[in-house]
């Protein structure tokens, strides 16, 4: 009987890791199709004359703000399931996307205040 859970557990802890490693894969490819797309359409403009847009490379700061919060979020909602189990070592693992999440935040506000510098001096 004990097994049996032990392997459920196994199974869920794969599925769940599956899951997102799927999600993130499928993330990346629909980032790049999206690119890819929007290269060639920057490409088709350019050949008939058309005025292009200048094209956007650099990533939005509002962005890394979300997804600095996400993982605060994503840290805190582990923190919350471990605290019943009283787990010591387990609460470590909270940490580390919390910390991803500040670091993205200070990153952040890094990106805002590099952009006014060189707003200022253009």
């Amino acid at each position: 009987m004990v097994q049996s859970e032990a392997v459920t557990a196994i199974l869920i802890s794969i599925t769940f890791f599956a899951a997102v490693t799927c999600i993130i894969i499928a993330l990346i490819i629909a980032n790049f199709k999206r690119r890819k797309l929007e290269i060639e359409a920057y490409k088709l403009a350019l050949e008939k004359g058309l005025p292009v847009p200048q094209l956007k490379i650099r990533r939005s700061p509002i962005s890394t703000l979300k997804t600095g919060l996400v993982f605060i979020a994503i840290g805190i909602g582990l923190f919350i399931l471990i605290i019943p189990g009283n787990d010591i070592d387990s609460i470590g693992v909270c940490a580390i996307p919390i910390l991803i999440g500040v670091a993205l935040i200070i990153s952040y506000y890094i990106e805002k205040k590099s952009e006014k510098t060189e707003n200022t001096r253009l």
